[in-house]
């Protein structure tokens, strides 16, 4: 068994604007999820499988649970007719079937629960991490959105063997964000779009239970291409992680002949670094600098004396 998060935010159709608790709702009513062709994950939906749903902004909550009924399928054209309700949002290409459906009468905030999240490695950006349609989440942390309760200490600690400096980790999650906001300004060495789906931005992109600081596609060659900020994580961790996201990807996302290739954004290239991404083909290095100077605020600096 599986555990997911499924997303729905506010969406616009046909300038009819759908609020995010109304979506679902009425999937709740049709006992179905709508999917997207891109959505991630989509493949490895089961029967069986168990799933929380987070309604977007404004309410920012997990409203409820459900098992699936079905693995995701597509639907036929009657089935499309009755889901969508004359409504082209309602109207997707591939969907599950739920049974056992729980909406909550005191849904969770997910600011409340964010701190117990393992999957959520950069709790101030929160955000990203519940884009997109289908997101795996582990069973413990499934337990503590729908229980409400912390994770034990020895399942929230990261391995210390896995973490260099807390304080690059926290210098590198400002990094992700000012690569988010600056992406089209930044020379990677080759022009790299960002994989977007389902309201997904390419961002902290699911993959099964991991997830990848960013996913894009060369425009140049249409190769995949997984980018792995180092995030205070030891050398070994980083490539072994990218060495996994890359075969996810492979598998669950690129068509046939579809290359896959693999960027590591560090702070700077040690020997455990140097030495690890021999051993995987297609993996390159970039590093960045911080400039920063330190300035005399105007309101403080020395007036000028003059003598009478």
């Amino acid at each position: 068994m599986n555990y997911w998060i499924f997303t729905t935010t506010e969406q616009k159709s046909n300038g009819q604007v759908f609020r995010a608790r109304e979506i679902y709702e009425q999937r709740m009513r049709d006992k179905f999820w709508g999917l997207g062709e891109k959505t991630a994950n989509r493949r490895a939906l089961r029967e069986g499988d168990q799933v929380v749903f987070y309604v977007g902004i404004p309410q920012k909550i997990f409203a409820g649970t459900a098992t699936l009924a079905s693995k995701s399928f597509e639907p036929s054209a009657d089935e499309r007719d009755k889901l969508s309700h004359g409504k082209e949002l309602y109207r997707v290409p591939y969907g599950v079937w739920l049974r056992e459906i729980q909406t909550w009468d005191e849904p969770r905030k997910v600011e409340d629960i964010v701190p117990n999240l393992s999957f959520v490695e950069n709790k101030s950006s929160w955000g990203v991490y519940l884009q997109g349609g289908a997101r795996q989440i582990s069973n413990q942390d499934f337990r503590a959105i729908v229980d409400a309760q912390p994770l034990g200490l020895l399942e929230k600690l990261r391995s210390a063997t896995d973490v260099e400096s807390e304080t690059e980790f926290a210098l590198e999650s400002h990094l992700e964000d000012f690569l988010d906001q600056n992406w089209d300004s930044i020379d990677f060495g080759s022009r790299l779009v960002r994989y977007r789906s389902d309201e997904q931005s390419g961002r902290q992109f699911p993959a099964g239970t991991w997830s990848i600081d960013f996913l894009c596609t060369d425009q140049s060659t249409h190769e995949f291409v997984v980018i792995e900020l180092k995030k205070g994580k030891s050398s070994d961790s980083t490539v072994g992680q990218l060495a996994r996201y890359m075969s996810w990807v492979q598998e669950n996302l690129a068509k046939p002949n579809q290359k896959v290739r693999g960027l590591i954004i560090a702070k700077d290239v040690d020997e455990a670094l140097s030495y690890a991404i021999k051993s995987v083909p297609n993996v390159s290095v970039l590093t960045y600098r911080i400039d920063f100077k330190l300035t005399t605020p105007e309101k403080m600096r020395s007036p000028h004396l003059s003598r009478t």
